[in-house]
Formats: structure tokens, sequence, C-alpha cells
């Protein structure tokens, strides 16, 4: 039962709204800080929410884009624009030297993530379902 539901969750699709969601909450979060000293809240940190976030974008996405790359395609390039996209991610929330682009960095980088997603979905579409040799006899 655990192998059928596995099959039936569309991660790619999950992995899509994890990134749009990181990319919301980006975009929306300074707003939100900016707020709330006129709200009379206190805010005493927030950095437990990237690292969900960052984890649970990273965990979908590895498992969505290795199903596929192992199981269906054998194509690289969504697992190389995954990773590429991922490594833009960290840069932006967390290298101080890339604080000025922060924003610049993170939206190239969920935009990556979402494509490597996308890319997946197709490969898994346009390939048939089989085993592909994983050695060389």
């Amino acid at each position: 039962m655990r192998e059928r539901l596995f099959a039936r969750l569309n991660l790619d699709a999950l992995g899509i709204g994890a990134s749009l969601l990181c990319a919301v909450h980006c975009a929306l979060l300074p707003l939100f800080i900016t707020a709330i000293p006129l709200l009379g809240i206190s805010l005493t940190g927030h950095g437990w929410m990237e690292y969900v976030m960052l984890s649970f974008s990273f965990l979908v996405g590895s498992f969505a884009l290795g199903r596929g790359y192992y199981f269906r395609h054998r194509k690289s390039q969504p697992l190389l624009l995954f990773i590429l996209g991922f490594i833009c991610l960290v840069a932006g929330h967390f290298l101080h030297w890339a604080a000025a682009w922060e924003a610049t960095v993170i939206t190239i980088g969920a935009s990556a993530i979402v494509i490597a997603h996308v890319m997946n979905i197709r490969h898994n579409r346009t390939c048939a379902t089989h085993k592909h040799a994983s050695s060389v006899n």
C-alpha cells in the first residue's frame, strides 16, 4: 500500500509548490517584518523557517528528480538544474557576500528548481516505463 501511495504522489508538483511557496515567503517576509512594529508584535527570530523550507524543498526535489532519473528517463539535465538552483537558494539565504543580490539570486534559484521539476515531468511523460540498463554487460 505504501508503494502505491508513493506511486500516486506527484512529487514534482509538490516540489514546484514548495519552490513557489519559498519565493512567496521570501518576497512577503520583508513586508511583514516592516509591518510588525506597527501591529505591536515582537518577533524574536524567524531563522528556523528558512531551514525548514530549504530542507523540505531539497528533500522533495531530490526524491522526485532522483526517482525520475533512476526509474524513468535517465536524463541528467533536471538534476543538474535542481542542484544549481539549490546552490543559488543557499547562497542567497546564507552567504554574506550575496546579501546585496539576495532577491535576485533567490529568484534565479527558485526559478531553476521549478524549471527542473517541469523538465522532469516532461521527461517522465515522454519516456515509456521501462528499466534502463544500469550496468554494462
